[in-house]
């Protein structure tokens, strides 16, 4: 008894790390803890949806070791903090969030037993239909009017730190600088590429005059730092991975924004995506050409 709660426990702390990929237990801690230093609502809403999450694909009876490594709470975690950050909390809110978090965990179930690899495609289309139906006038739902950024001047430091916090819908560069700590703990060649990902997006985004303030509060960013995380590796080409789906990311980013579409992480998705084939064609031409070289 006392292991299945533990293991519950950290299977819980592992979802929050896996918002950036890390199934870490340590990871998972410090994003909980950013996230309540900026949003005890958020804090509480996150946590709340990653128990839906975790205990949706239990009774679905999903593959245990996905749940012990957080699969089913990422997603769950990111809907419920959208759903705070976007409209003022009710008893509509919280009802979407339970139902809304149990939806993300089916769909990633899902998705995982065709081995899918759809990263954050069910907190995106979730959240999407919430915004939707939450939205509609016999609702009338009041949204949160403003969310701060703390840093009005800011220079390349400081834009890493907010990019990295806008993965979790955070403002603060405390909160920002946590989250890469925590990828860091875990992972650190995938901080630093995200670190190199978010130079490379501010670029495109400075070289292409979209607006300052957004990208120096890290909005075209921070989908560039799932990229980073996502592709890093040891190998020469594992940059050449980041470099082509930042790029992906930021300018598929900077299209929605133009047309007013809410982004999420589906510029990130988007990218991981059309980088499957390129992968896949990758490690062909490795095989291939293996192959040849042993037997001449």
């Amino acid at each position: 008894m006392k292991n299945n709660i533990l293991a519950f426990i950290k299977a819980v702390f592992k979802g929050f790390g896996q918002i950036m990929l890390q199934g870490n237990v340590w990871t998972g801690i410090l994003f909980i803890g950013a996230i309540i230093y900026d949003s005890a609502l958020m804090g509480f809403a996150g946590i709340l949806a990653n128990l839906v999450g975790v205990i949706t694909a239990k009774l679905m009876k999903f593959d245990e070791d996905h749940i012990n490594d957080g699969l089913f709470g990422f997603n769950a975690t990111l809907y419920g903090i959208a759903l705070v950050f976007y409209f003022q909390a009710n008893i509509w809110v919280w009802t979407s969030l339970i139902v809304g978090s149990a939806l993300t965990t089916i769909l990633m179930g899902f998705a995982l037993k065709k081995n899918i690899p759809v990263f954050t495609f069910p907190f995106i289309m979730i959240t999407w239909i919430a915004l939707y139906v939450l939205s509609i006038p016999e609702l009338a739902l009041r949204t949160v009017p403003e969310h701060f950024v703390d840093i009005e001047e800011m220079d390349d430091f400081l834009i890493e730190g907010h990019a990295f916090g806008q993965v979790i819908f955070q403002g603060s560069l405390i909160a920002g600088l946590i989250f890469f700590i925590g990828v860091f703990i875990s992972k650190p060649i995938a901080a630093l590429y995200a670190s190199a990902a978010v130079i490379i997006s501010v670029y495109i985004s400075h070289h292409g005059h979209e607006s300052t303030d957004m990208t120096n509060n890290g909005i075209f960013s921070f989908n560039a730092v799932l990229c980073g995380i996502a592709l890093s590796g040891q190998r020469v080409r594992d940059g050449i991975y980041v470099l082509i789906a930042v790029i992906i990311a930021t300018y598929f980013d900077h299209c929605m924004i133009h047309n007013g579409w809410t982004t999420l992480t589906f510029p990130f998705v988007v990218a991981m995506w059309a980088m499957e084939p390129v992968k896949r064609l990758d490690n062909w031409l490795v095989a291939k050409f293996s192959a040849t070289a042993e037997t001449s």
